[in-house]
């Protein structure tokens, strides 16, 4: 039987690869995307897979929104997972400390932490009706301490960092609740924000994602790891 699973950022690069993934492992997803009245791909998921795809309009931004998505008739019966993917990378990347606009710290704190905690404080209450609870923060290596040795991508990969500051956290406030949480990278990804010189299709990564993803289980829980299931080799 299909788990089900919630994808924040789902429109586009990796959330929907990851939809179309997991549609075609038998499991029920729902969608989450800013404006889903202009995603097509979304659309055109949803034709092919009937009810087992519901697309929900979900700005991590907006509570409104949120509160809104938590309320889904699909997540009537509970939710096995949530996977809190919507991100943003606001910066060029190379920018030295001088140059930079801090408004791009304020940006992707918002969305890449601030984002997932107002998100997960919403869909704890459906986690806890359902199967074998785990929540997936989509982080990245970008978001390493010990594996730092540039001074590339600096809102963006402390962003990063502390969403697996926070990971670790929930990881042990949830633990008596049964909830599995991991940060999971996906790897370096051909999309809009991984670029063209990425060496993984989002397909590529979404296949390992899923597998992984549905697969979890506690002993996994305040783990950092790869799409593959493993610990990360460059660590938190």
């Amino acid at each position: 039987m299909g788990q089900t699973i919630f994808i924040s950022g789902a429109n586009r690069g990796i959330g929907l690869a990851l939809t179309a993934e997991l549609l075609k492992g038998g499991h029920q997803v729902i969608a989450g995307a800013r404006k889903p009245e202009q995603a097509a791909e979304l659309e055109r998921l949803r034709k092919r897979h009937g009810q087992a795809l519901d697309v929900v309009k979900l700005d991590v931004n907006d509570e409104r929104t949120i509160e809104a998505a938590a309320k889904s008739k699909a997540l009537a019966e509970g939710l096995d997972v949530l996977v809190n993917n919507a991100a943003v990378f606001p910066e060029e990347g190379d920018e030295s400390i001088f140059d930079m606009n801090l408004d791009h710290f304020r940006e992707a704190f918002e969305t890449n932490v601030l984002g997932v905690i107002r998100v997960t404080r919403a869909f704890v209450p459906l986690l806890e009706r359902g199967k074998n609870p785990r929540i997936v923060n989509i982080s990245s290596g970008a978001g390493s301490v010990a594996g730092k040795d540039d001074h590339g991508y600096y809102a963006y990969s402390a962003s990063k960092a502390a969403l697996n500051m926070v990971t670790r956290a929930l990881a042990a406030e949830f633990r008596a609740r049964g909830i599995c949480v991991v940060a999971m990278t996906p790897g370096w990804v051909k999309t809009e924000m991984g670029g063209t010189n990425a060496p993984l299709s989002p397909e590529e990564s979404a296949r390992a994602m899923a597998k992984t993803i549905t697969a979890l289980t506690m002993d996994k829980s305040s783990r950092f790891i790869e799409r593959t299931g493993g610990e990360v080799k460059y660590g938190w």
